[in-house]
């Protein structure tokens, strides 16, 4: 049983690893609308782009599964 929470917790880092690379490899949208929050295609990523935001979006998500998964673990 500890080697499968270990294994959980080298997921979770490398999980945590490319969900930091993706965010920072990301283009920042330009405007001045953005700092207001006045964008209006917030969530209209296209191209390459859209892959980088959605592959974020799902790493993101499985993030936030595993830490819940973590926190729920019985020690």
């Amino acid at each position: 049983m500890d080697f499968l929470y270990t294994l959980v917790i080298l997921l979770y880092l490398g999980v945590a690893g490319l969900l930091v690379y993706l965010v920072l490899a990301q283009e920042p949208k330009q405007g001045a609308g953005d700092l207001m929050g006045a964008s209006a295609d917030l969530f209209s990523a296209r191209g390459v782009t859209g892959g980088l935001y959605r592959l974020t979006i799902l790493l993101g998500v499985i993030f936030v599964a595993l830490a819940l998964l973590i926190g729920l673990w019985p020690r």
